[in-house]
């Protein structure tokens, strides 16, 4: 089966920008892996061997759940971009230091498309 020649992207945590002058300078939220699922590769780009990396921006609610996202960069792929933007909108973040206090905050993150 070609799914099992890919090699999943890669969730990778950047940096994250500040929500503004009441956030702690020590808080941030990072993505919950036990509930971020990679996205399925579209079939259409599998076909047609797309790969790359989309770039967002996720506004992360002091409940740790998405609330918006953006695509920053786009892998030249509408589709990729799409999944990617979709499966990163089911993901939870949580606080660190875990007893800090959450505040709404916009975080970078990519996903990273390749195939073998």
């Amino acid at each position: 089966m070609m799914s099992t020649h890919l090699l999943r992207g890669a969730l990778i945590a950047a940096s994250l920008l500040a929500s503004g002058a009441a956030m702690s300078a020590d808080f941030k939220w990072v993505q919950d892996a036990k509930t971020c699922a990679a996205p399925e590769y579209p079939r259409d780009s599998l076909a047609k061997g797309e790969q790359g990396t989309t770039g967002l921006r996720i506004l992360v609610g002091v409940d740790g759940k998405p609330i918006d996202s953006e695509i920053e960069s786009s892998s030249h792929s509408r589709k990729l971009d799409s999944a990617a933007q979709r499966a990163l909108m089911e993901c939870s973040f949580k606080p660190v230091p875990a007893d800090a206090k959450p505040v709404q905050q916009w975080v970078k993150t990519e996903f990273v498309w390749k195939l073998n």
